[in-house]
């Protein structure tokens, strides 16, 4: 006890001028939004790089589970080849024609356990990725990019009560908002969806496509629970995911190719 005391009475001043110093940086921190934007981009990319090691000794003791994933994506997309040839189809143009740009990458670190949820990949501006593109994977959606740095993008998730979706009914094309009450991680809330649409246990709902994050069609899960309330004009409506959050591992960042274009018609810009 009495080496310690002496260690702190030694290194005191370096002591004081470092809790100094710490005070300082958290008064610019809540002060200057330049120096917030500045901190958060640093803690972005020291947290990533740490998460990225960690990872790195998780996925080398979990290789067969991910080796697993790959062959069954491969053997997706050796269908959709085969799908191709029998019917002539030229692939070329049909990829330039997608209005999406698909950019794959891995999770390094995932949060699901809080009310506002944020995952971050391996990927970031060096790899062309910017904010506000969508994430998906391969049954379902992710979220959205909300900050960057070279190496590194935050995700805000699908798991984040913040985050509004906007998604349809894919038997009738009736559109309403998907978002996330902070309880399972497979369950979510529909709104908006009128009682004149006919809704049944069961019916499955896609992305609405009129949002610029994801395309139309992407199917996200199924309806779990309805309730119509006797005096409101719009039915209270759960959702179970196809996708469970909790277990990825890969993304598809898709970037919107006809943004530009896009944002030069809307009125609100």
């Amino acid at each position: 006890m009495q080496q310690l005391i002496n260690a702190l009475l030694k290194y005191k001043n370096s002591l004081f001028y470092l809790g100094l110093l710490l005070l300082s940086l958290i008064f610019l921190n809540q002060r200057s939004f330049y120096h917030q934007s500045f901190f958060s981009d640093i803690s972005l990319s020291i947290s990533s790089r740490i998460n990225l090691f960690s990872q790195g000794i998780v996925n080398y003791f979990s290789l067969k589970k991910i080796n697993e994933q790959l062959r069954l994506e491969n053997e997706m997309l050796k269908v959709l080849e085969l799908a191709y040839q029998n019917n002539k189809v030229d692939k070329t143009a049909v990829l330039e024609s997608f209005g999406f740009k698909i950019t794959g990458a891995r999770i390094i670190k995932n949060s699901y356990d809080k009310a506002r949820n944020y995952i971050i990949i391996n990927k970031g501006e060096a790899d062309g990725i910017k904010t506000d593109t969508g994430v998906i994977s391969s049954d379902g959606i992710i979220g959205i990019i909300n900050q960057t740095t070279k190496s590194f993008s935050s995700i805000l998730s699908l798991l984040h009560r913040d985050l509004k979706v906007n998604v349809s009914f894919k038997k009738n094309g009736a559109y309403g908002s998907m978002s996330w009450r902070g309880d399972h991680p497979k369950k979510m809330k529909l709104d908006d969806i009128s009682t004149l649409n006919p809704v049944s246990i069961g019916d499955t709902i896609v992305t609405g496509g009129m949002s610029d994050y994801f395309p139309y069609g992407i199917p996200l899960g199924t309806v779990s629970k309805i309730e119509r309330p006797k005096f409101e004009g719009y039915y209270e409506i759960d959702i179970e995911l196809f996708s469970n959050l909790t277990q990825k591992e890969f993304v598809y960042i898709i970037k919107n190719k006809n943004l530009d274009q896009i944002e030069k018609l809307n009125p609100d810009e």
